[in-house]
């Protein structure tokens, strides 16, 4: 098995590459599982204290105005400027959701995060969900477990492929912590850095095993087992009981993609016109951003009492799936898109706080107005309004996050239910079948060939399969010249001759070296009579040669190696029969058309 070597200065290990994966990814999970427990006690401190007694919150809004105005409108706005000052200071990048700068690490910062993110980020999250703002926790601590894992990496001076995969293990360590969802965390960051339906492969056994650690520590430290408890009667009727809902659920697809369109392109609509007014410092954007969450709070006071848009959305969500938000539909759909608003100005401002907990809330709230407005429509299926809330979760992240795997498997960890995977996949499918053209996570590329992070991996396998002399069959013969011959005779030969590499042999046409148009300049320099020159006085006697057998890949290396534009193929039972000549044009070609081939334009 192979081993790897890390060197520390003073510590130095060996060990294979399942021995590494297991170690530094529980390591990375440990420390991830613990930093998810301090971030959620920070968070719960932070609210109790600066809303939720305050104001008298118990659930995401106030239950009338009778308390709490003057809090709910300043206290956001304090949180806002808090964070907004703390990450502009110490820490631009901790800005936003979090999950962007995962990504971003990833593709193109070669898995290399500021330590100083971790705590930063976490701070400011706790600051800007903790004082109200519309924002999840779970991206925030995917980016500090993102952080544990750049560090790990760098201590252990670990390669940039290496560190990668460690930052996406940290992510995942986090992600699975706080959603109670140890495969779907470790799926999510495997999944998400690419917009098609492709994963990194390489990363998934570090990231399940930095999973379950966080998944385990966390859950033993806090007791929880589930991010959404659902009482017994209610995860009784999810279940698919007629074919024909699987129509409302395609329905409910469409809606969300139509929904989905829409969260894109106000988010990052506000996130622009925020960043285009460049003379207000970016403490004060967050705080007219926390400004603005709450006063749409005040706004659906009268219409949803108690159910706002304020912190990450998991009160609308269990009120969504299990029938206790009792609203009626028009105002089902005002709040989701009041959650859209909302999360845009706080994390659009300036606020940081992640987008996870906030898609699922707008995803269940879009699935219990379809499940409620079918049951009163076709009374006769018996449609469960809560079963299309738990649907409208997955399907909507699926789309807007472009996770189609990871969003069934994590909505059915988070909840404990999985009756409803034929409709989580119904409508995640058909929300990214309508949704191809836009994704909530900027960062993110088409598909592992676009990735700065794998430049070069698909020229590299391109290259092996094509061996050095498929090429010599349409190559021209190269000219030859004796060892013997006077520098007037090989000048001569360079006049006529198409090439600016010259295989030099002997009296049997073997090969004995080679030498090009900047030795024959060379020789000009010295003022040496031509005919007292030969051939063998500047040639290079010492040549790098290939076989017809050797791929591509292993040509391509030599000539990089030697600097050299051309190389001399040579026959595998002797190496100084010469058999042709390859060059870098004749290898570009090659590539071309093998490319063109597998792309199906040839």
């Amino acid at each position: 098995m192979p081993s790897s070597r890390l060197d520390t200065g003073r510590l130095r290990l060996e060990f294979g590459q399942v021995s590494k994966w297991v170690l530094i990814g529980s390591l990375i999970g440990v420390l991830t599982g613990f930093a998810a427990v301090g971030f959620e006690y920070l968070l719960h401190l932070v609210a109790e204290h600066a809303l939720r007694g305050p104001a008298g919150l118990e659930g995401d809004g106030l239950e009338s105005y009778e308390r709490g105005v003057l809090w709910v409108l300043l206290v956001p706005a304090a949180g806002g400027l808090l964070a907004g000052g703390l990450c502009w200071w110490l820490a631009p990048e901790a800005e936003g959701h979090g999950t962007d700068a995962v990504i971003r690490a990833f593709h193109r910062a070669g898995g290399v995060i500021r330590k100083r993110v971790i705590a930063v980020k976490a701070v400011a999250s706790a600051l800007t969900i903790g004082t109200g703002g519309s924002a999840g926790q779970e991206g925030p601590v995917a980016q500090v477990g993102a952080g544990v894992g750049s560090m790990i990496g760098e201590f252990l001076k670990l390669p940039a492929r290496d560190r990668r995969l460690f930052v996406l293990a940290g992510a995942t360590a986090g992600v699975g912590a706080m959603f109670t969802a140890p495969l779907g965390g470790a799926l999510l960051m495997a999944e998400v850095p690419y917009r098609k339906s492709d994963f990194e492969g390489d990363a998934l056994i570090p990231c399940i095993i930095s999973s379950i650690v966080a998944y385990a520590t966390f859950t033993t430290v806090t007791g929880k087992t589930r991010a959404i408890e659902l009482p017994p009667e209610v995860l009784a009727g999810l279940e698919l009981g007629n074919p024909a809902e699987l129509l409302v659920y395609a329905l409910l697809g469409m809606l969300c993609a139509l929904v989905g369109f829409l969260y894109v392109k106000i988010f990052y609509g506000v996130t622009d016109a925020f960043q285009r007014v460049k003379r207000v410092p970016p403490p004060l954007r967050a705080a007219f951003g926390g400004f603005l969450v709450g006063s749409i709070g005040l706004m659906l006071v009268p219409l949803a009492p108690g159910h706002g848009v304020h912190f990450g959305g998991y009160s609308l969500i269990q009120g969504a799936t299990t029938g206790t938000l009792d609203v009626a539909i028009p105002v089902l759909f005002l709040l989701a898109f009041a959650k859209i608003v909302a999360t845009s100005f706080c994390i659009g401002s300036g606020g940081s706080g992640g987008l996870f907990a906030p898609s699922l809330a707008v995803g269940a709230l879009l699935g219990a107005a379809v499940g409620q407005g079918a049951s009163e429509l076709f009374p006769g299926l018996d449609l469960n309004p809560a079963a299309f809330a738990l649907v409208g979760m997955g399907g909507f992240f699926a789309g807007v996050a472009k996770v189609p795997v990871t969003s069934v498997i994590i909505v059915s960890e988070m909840t404990g239910e999985y009756s409803l995977l034929a409709p989580l996949m119904l409508v995640g499918v058909v929300h990214l079948l309508l949704s191809r053209d836009w994704t909530i996570y900027s960062e993110q590329v088409g598909g592992l060939v676009d990735s700065p992070a794998h430049a070069g991996d698909y020229v590299v396998d391109v290259l092996q399969e094509i061996p050095v002399g498929d090429l010599l069959e349409a190559s021209p013969r190269p000219a030859l010249i004796h060892q013997n011959a006077t520098l007037r005779e090989a000048l001569t030969l360079v006049q006529t001759a198409a090439q600016s590499y010259f295989p030099v042999v002997d009296d049997d046409e073997k090969l004995v070296g080679i030498f090009t148009l900047s030795d024959v300049r060379r020789i000009f320099r010295m003022n040496i009579v031509e005919d007292l020159v030969i051939v063998r006085d500047f040639m290079v006697d010492k040549v790098a040669t290939v076989l017809p057998s050797d791929n591509l890949n292993e040509a391509m290396t030599k000539l990089n190696q030697y600097h050299i534009h051309a190389i001399p193929v040579v026959d595998p039972d002797d190496p100084r029969e010469l058999v042709g000549m390859l060059n870098r044009h004749e290898l570009g070609r090659a590539y071309d058309r093998r490319i063109k081939a597998l792309r199906g334009e040839a």
